[in-house]
């Protein structure tokens, strides 16, 4: 059951969008002026087509990535053509921490890290990185259980009758030490 899934930060697409207009423009503006008016398909895909498919990749990649946080696990998954997924139960969670420069602080984004005991993993940059950590804290706290299988007996268990005891007798006159006593 997840109980929230989460699509990062977009990184890397505001250049290559940038560039893609920037191409369509001078393209479009060279035209009107007759400069290449008769070209202008032509020098459009030569000028614009690499910035359009730089930027079909990156989004498609952003779009591909999420991050699923359930009531036992936490799934980080993406990848457009080698498709990875990294699984971590909450119970191994160790720590969660934020790296933030002061831009993003200001924008609200951040990384979140979970530490581990098998070392720490990135789980990216998202939106509202507190919120989230809120989130995987709350159920890590719903999810502290004993971990004992769920055939276990319990039994009572014997004292050992022939054990002995020590004890102290009564401090008088006649105190010649501690004395051991045996049961049998």
């Amino acid at each position: 059951m997840a109980v929230i899934s989460v699509t990062p930060v977009a990184r890397g697409l505001a250049r290559p969008v940038l560039s893609l207009v920037t191409a369509v423009v001078l393209v479009h503006y060279g035209a009107r002026l007759n400069l290449i008016h008769e070209h202008e398909p032509l020098l459009m895909l030569v000028v614009a087509g690499p910035c359009l498919l730089v930027v079909l990749t990156r989004l498609w990649r952003w779009r591909s990535h999420k991050i699923r946080v359930t009531s036992e696990r936490v799934i980080v998954e993406g990848g457009v053509l080698r498709h990875y997924r990294s699984l971590v139960e909450l119970r191994d969670v160790i720590a969660i921490r934020v790296e933030q420069r002061f831009v993003e602080r200001v924008a609200r984004r951040g990384s979140v890290i979970l530490e581990t005991s098998a070392g720490p993993l990135d789980v990216g940059r998202v939106h509202h990185p507190a919120a989230l950590c809120r989130l995987i804290e709350a159920e890590r706290a719903g999810n502290q259980q004993i971990d004992l299988p769920l055939d276990t007996v319990f039994e009572y268990g014997q004292p050992d009758p022939y054990g002995f005891e020590v004890s102290a007798p009564e401090r008088g006159r006649d105190w010649d030490g501690p004395q051991t006593r045996y049961r049998y």
